[in-house]
């Protein structure tokens, strides 16, 4: 895996370099939905099987880009016959992220930090959040994964996961993310990312289809970032994503980059 990386207090990431990270995919590890919104298609073939370069960026005001995000979006839920959803509009609280191939897109993740206007997941699992707020936590929550079926690859999926959480917890101080599922893969993201769920089983109204609501301390990321980041040929037996991501000296330098960015 090639990760090539490229503090904005005001929730505004418009100082960010465009180009975030670089990876190279050279391998077909199997890569399931990460959220809600997203769900498999079958007969989907491997992208990966060459040496791509895919680049993550920072979305931008691009029409082009942000009606070519929206499409996608809105494709992975059709074809389950979930409801779609508005295209993605700029907010002060979100970041959205794109992985793209050859000047199209393949991929997008978006963070959404906590703020007066309130979270997605405020919605479906009100009770939950209201708790985890009156403990004191700082909130963020990932949703609008959607990854083009002829993508496979856990390095992307990781290295776009990594670039939202440090985005999230150390540019902005979130010590918690928040994400829905669909029961049928909660488990798989409890192995992978090592989220807990929380509460019961409800139905995401905004997609139309049943939900749990996962939870991650950003402090457990951090330890397993540290043990196995970037050290995936070293921990061949270890299952989660965590190896994929970027090594702490790397996660060190991007952050330090784009706080200088900022």
């Amino acid at each position: 895996m090639t990760n090539k990386a490229n503090k904005d207090p005001n929730l505004n990431p418009a100082p960010w370099p465009m180009t975030l990270a670089e990876v190279t995919v050279m391998n077909v590890d199997r890569l399931r939905p990460m959220c809600i919104e997203q769900e498999e298609a079958p007969g989907s073939w491997e992208l990966a099987r060459q040496r791509d370069k895919f680049r993550v960026r920072m979305l931008s005001g691009d029409t082009n880009r942000r009606r070519e995000s929206s499409l996608l979006i809105e494709k992975m839920y059709s074809w389950r016959g979930y409801r779609s959803h508005a295209p993605l509009e700029q907010q002060p609280n979100r970041l959205t992220l794109t992985a793209e191939f050859n000047g199209h897109i393949y991929g997008t993740i978006t963070v959404n930090v906590d703020s007066p206007m309130g979270l997605g997941v405020d919605e479906t699992f009100p009770e939950e959040i209201r708790a985890l707020r009156e403990q004191g936590r700082k909130l963020c929550e990932i949703g609008k994964f959607a990854v083009e079926q002829t993508v496979r690859s856990k390095r992307l999926l990781m290295t776009m996961f990594h670039l939202t959480y440090i985005y999230a917890h150390h540019l902005l101080g979130c010590t918690d993310l928040m994400i829905e599922v669909n029961p049928r893969h909660a488990l798989f993201y409890l192995r992978a990312l090592h989220f807990a769920r929380v509460g019961k089983e409800h139905v995401c109204h905004r997609v139309g289809a049943p939900a749990v609501l996962l939870h991650l301390e950003c402090a457990r990321a951090a330890s397993l970032l540290r043990e196995f980041g970037g050290r995936w040929r070293e921990h061949p037996e270890e299952k989660s994503l965590y190896k994929y991501g970027f090594h702490p000296d790397e996660e060190s330098a991007i952050v330090a980059r784009l706080g200088k960015a900022g």
